[in-house]
């Protein structure tokens, strides 16, 4: 079996963060970053944008969404775009506006739609040419476990059930199979992490493991190529954080396995993302266990 092998890039670029959003654009070769929260307050917003080509970030707009945390994106290929969605502003409101990015310019899309929310994920689903967003955390003590689905122009309500309101998940589309695939998370009820996986085929979510990758909440997910990975997380609860990991796992559809110990620090609440163009994974950042924020950047390779 090959290795994941991490290789540090850089140890500059975007300043110090919790809760950005990234996104691949796959049209113009670029990791595309989106503002996050200075610090733990959410007064501490941020709206810069940022982009790496692979050898170096370059901020390209400071305008364009209003500052956030907690917000999420995904790359439309249909429609040559990133999108944005949600997140929570310097006021403690969350937003339930959407915006896309053209290489260029940000240009809101919706003010309508999916509710407003925090701490969830979406995919670009290339087969039906959607993103799919589940859950996360709409208002303080209340998270839910909604399908939202974006055209292009609306976000539509899936009226279907699968995995249990949660918040803190990880979420990633698998091109080889045409599923999205959705881990862990924190329980909606008992706050408790969770190590299920469940996949959407475009109609429907279904369970297809209870176990694998280690159970935790604030992990990073991306398909990379060939199979889907997992880095990093914690064990625990923004009160009681547990144990943080520095773990990379893979799952190929049927079963998850620990593919390499060795690489970016222990953390949680990394992003990361797939460079199609340089067959790599990108990841950035994440918060330490002793609650440092990272700034570093790390791609990844295949080895023997």
């Amino acid at each position: 079996m090959t290795r994941i092998l991490w290789t540090q890039k850089q140890d500059a670029g975007p300043s110090a963060r919790q809760y950005p959003a990234m996104a691949y654009d796959s049209s113009r070769g670029r990791t595309v970053l989106f503002g996050g929260l200075a610090s733990g307050d959410v007064r501490s917003g941020l709206n810069d944008t940022w982009e790496w080509d692979g050898w170096n970030w370059t901020q390209v707009a400071d305008t364009g969404p209003p500052v956030r945390g907690g917000a999420a994106m995904a790359y439309d290929v249909q429609r040559n775009q990133t999108v944005l969605f949600s997140g929570v502003g310097s006021d403690g409101h969350f937003k339930g506006d959407t915006w896309g990015w053209d290489g260029r310019n940000w240009r809101r899309l919706a003010d309508s739609g999916a509710s407003p929310r925090i701490n969830f994920a979406m995919a670009y689903d290339s087969k039906r040419q959607r993103i799919v967003l589940f859950g996360g955390q709409h208002v303080v003590g209340h998270v839910a476990a909604d399908t939202w689905l974006w055209d292009g122009a609306a976000w539509s309500q899936a009226p279907v059930t699968g995995p249990s309101a949660r918040t803190n998940y990880a979420m990633a589309y698998d091109s080889t199979r045409d599923r999205t695939v959705l881990f862990g998370g924190n329980d909606e009820t008992t706050d408790a992490v969770l190590g299920d996986t469940w996949e959407w085929n475009g109609s429907e979510w279904t369970k297809v493991s209870n176990f694998g990758a280690t159970p935790c909440g604030l992990a990073a997910l991306a398909f990379k190529g060939d199979n889907v990975a997992l880095f990093g997380g914690r064990s625990g609860t923004s009160s009681h954080p547990g144990v943080t990991y520095g773990t990379t796992w893979t799952w190929d559809g049927r079963d998850w396995t620990l593919r390499q110990d060795f690489g970016p620090s222990p953390r949680y609440g990394p992003i990361m993302c797939y460079d199609s163009k340089r067959g790599t994974l990108v990841l950035y950042g994440g918060v330490s266990g002793t609650g440092v924020f990272l700034t570093d950047t790390w791609e990844h390779s295949e080895g023997p």
